[in-house]
């Protein structure tokens, strides 16, 4: 059944079209920013990370680092 009084549907207007971007800083200044959480977190909370059992927050950040190393890889090489 129809809705009486609904307003017609306008055409579709196209998409536009993607733009080019170049992600490799993104990635670089994230992966900085993981060694930045690396370094504070080794010098400044190994103590408390140990007592607490909470290292793994150290493997987060090398982890971190080693997907941005694989991100830059991958948009490196998409880009070509």
């Amino acid at each position: 059944m129809p809705i009486v009084g609904a307003m017609p549907r306008a055409a579709r207007r196209p998409d536009p079209p993607p733009l080019e971007t170049d992600d490799r800083t993104v990635i670089l200044v994230g992966m900085a920013l993981w060694v930045v959480a690396f370094v504070v977190l080794a010098v400044f909370f190994l103590d408390d990370l140990r007592r607490h059992h909470t290292t793994f927050w150290l493997w987060s950040c090398g982890l971190g680092f080693v997907m941005g190393g694989y991100g830059l890889y991958y948009v490196s090489r998409r880009r070509r």
